[in-house]
């Protein structure tokens, strides 16, 4: 008579490999929630001084006035005058909302900073803005000459 062999796995060996990964996941999951909104972090300041370079780059190409607007709630946006005769200002690129995309909070020391047609602050405009995940926080400068330093 033939002998069979049972070929798979036993119960006790498939508990032993779930737990296992129940060990792993638990050790892993924190870490890569940390990481994720340290990144969130970091992109929304990397985000932000984006907005400030376009602002001072669409005044030094129109010639003319240029303002990064940064409010408590979360919102930044940047206007500059209009290319055409219309009198007014456009807003480049629309207004983000920083709290719903990275989820961090904003905290602005201003709440605008103004460029002229040369690209420097107007009045020597210095400010930072602090982007905030607890525990996570970076810092975004702009110094009394306009250029992002941090």
């Amino acid at each position: 008579m033939p002998r069979y062999q049972q070929v798979g796995f036993t119960l006790i060996e498939m508990i032993w490999v779930i737990v296992l990964m129940g060990l792993m996941a638990m050790l892993g999951i924190p870490r890569i929630r940390d990481a994720l909104q340290k990144q969130s972090v970091r992109s929304a300041r990397v985000a932000g001084a984006t907005l400030v370079v376009k602002a001072r780059t669409a005044a030094v190409q129109r010639g003319c006035r240029a303002v990064v607007h940064m409010r408590g709630d979360g919102r930044m946006w940047v206007t500059v005058c209009r290319t055409t005769g219309v009198a007014g200002v456009d807003t480049l690129g629309g207004v983000d909302d920083f709290t719903i995309r990275y989820g961090v909070t904003v905290v602005p020391s201003r709440d605008s900073i103004e460029y002229g047609p040369r690209g420097l602050t107007l009045g020597n405009q210095a400010g930072q803005v602090l982007f905030q995940r607890t525990p996570h926080a970076d810092t975004l400068t702009v110094n009394a000459v306009g250029k992002v330093t941090r």
